[in-house]
């Protein structure tokens, strides 16, 4: 179906809307229910143009190094996904893409879980990589870059988007029955070769009523349900929980058609699960990035996450999520920079990086509407570019992030002991 305009009445929206949601998070659905979708989705949050285009925010000595792109990194596509819950091709999504000014973009068809321990599922999960990666290369992308890769899909214990290795290389590293006695095994070797893992719509739980899809529980258990009495994880899903750069904290499905029309409020989740990363990052003593995606399975797409990269490349998008380099829904708070006051001429750092801090950070970003965070709690609201102090306890992990405007940023990180 042809992409709606915003014009569309939002009467006619809601309506839509209430008719709907069987279409959303890779549930099945037919054409009725993807024009439902798309009618409701022309309403939702659109960053303004003219970031994402290679140029970063203009604030300190630590941004203007970077090119700041915005993509989307949970995109589903037909094929491989199926004609029953998907109806974008790649030619469309490439031309939406363009349209809607990404950068860059990663396709995540969905592939069964435990595919990795059965020859036959192996073959056939390398053939729909292959074909797609061939169809990328039959595209006149322009500027435009399209990675391909896939969301590992257990509906009963989460999902997650895989993407940046090579899927030949790695299962030629892990046997079926090397999968078998270590399930976590190829998600390890993923990682090794430059892969990259993120969980999606983490907090996705189910609500009591609703829609069939929204009462579906689509999170991840490792968070919202974790093993009782010290029995671990299945192999797989510990796998991914322990390797994951990067965190789905703003889903736009879910944030506009579940938090919004059904729960009233456009930011819960985004903000719940962004106060979920900032208690668990001191506890797992490592960078968990905040990330963005449209898991769009008809015709609707945006920047959802923006990343500071060193090159204008599909590797320097993968160093970024990596390095923890990135904000979710709007591109402005990439600008908040950090340093250790009273030491001369110490530059300004941004997103990713760990400060070592004896009681204070000073922190700034740009734009408006600011409020800088601390461990969750909002600790101060400066006017744009205005440097303001923060304590930060010595001896103690400060995850420390900024709301500029609808955007939120990735961490960074005051007197942490993280393991990259």
């Amino acid at each position: 179906m042809p992409f709606l305009p915003s014009s569309v009445p939002s009467i006619a929206r809601n309506s839509a809307v209430l008719a709907l949601i069987a279409g959303s998070f890779g549930c099945a659905a037919g054409s009725a229910e993807h024009g439902a979708v798309d009618l409701a989705m022309t309403s939702a949050y659109r960053p303004q143009r003219g970031y994402g285009t290679g140029s970063a925010p203009a604030v300190g000595v630590a941004a203007p190094r970077y090119h700041l792109l915005g993509g989307d990194l949970h995109c589903h596509v037909l094929p491989p996904d199926d004609g029953t819950h998907v109806s974008r091709s790649l030619h469309d999504t490439v031309a939406l893409a363009k349209r809607e000014g990404l950068d860059f973009v990663v396709l995540t068809p969905h592939v069964a879980s435990r595919f990795q321990e059965d020859e036959d599922a192996r073959r056939e999960v390398v053939r729909e990589q292959r074909a797609l990666r061939d169809a990328i290369s039959a595209e006149a992308l322009g500027g435009l870059m399209v990675v391909p890769g896939f969301e590992y899909t257990d509906y009963e214990l989460g999902h997650a988007g895989v993407a940046f290795a090579d899927l030949e290389r790695v299962l030629e590293s892990v046997s079926v029955q090397d999968a078998q006695k270590n399930p976590g095994l190829f998600f390890e070797r993923w990682v090794e070769k430059g892969g990259l893992l993120v969980v999606n719509h983490p907090l996705v739980t189910a609500l009591p009523s609703g829609p069939s899809i929204a009462r579906a529980d689509l999170s991840w258990r490792p968070l919202t349900a974790p093993a009782a009495g010290g029995v671990g994880l299945r192999g797989d899903i510990d796998a991914i929980d322990r390797l994951a750069s990067g965190f789905e904290v703003y889903n736009l499905t879910a944030t506009h058609l579940r938090d919004r029309y059904l729960q009233g409020d456009t930011d819960k989740t985004l903000l719940a699960t962004l106060l979920r990363l900032d208690q668990e990052i001191p506890l797992r003593n490592r960078r968990m990035t905040p990330i963005g995606g449209t898991d769009s399975h008809s015709y609707h797409l945006r920047p959802t996450t923006y990343v500071l990269s060193e090159t204008r490349s599909i590797e320097g998008v993968r160093a970024a999520v990596t390095a923890g380099r990135t904000c979710v829904r709007a591109p402005e708070a990439c600008s908040l920079e950090a340093r250790v006051p009273d030491q001369g001429i110490t530059a300004w750092a941004t997103l990713g990086s760990n400060l070592v801090a004896p009681g204070e950070v000073e922190l700034r970003a740009t734009g408006k509407d600011i409020q800088l965070y601390r461990d969750g709690l909002v600790v101060a609201t400066p006017a744009s570019g205005e440097t303001v102090r923060v304590p930060v306890p010595a001896g103690k992990c400060s995850v420390l992030r900024a709301r500029v405007g609808m955007g939120f940023s990735a961490p960074i990180y005051a007197n942490c002991d993280i393991r990259t």
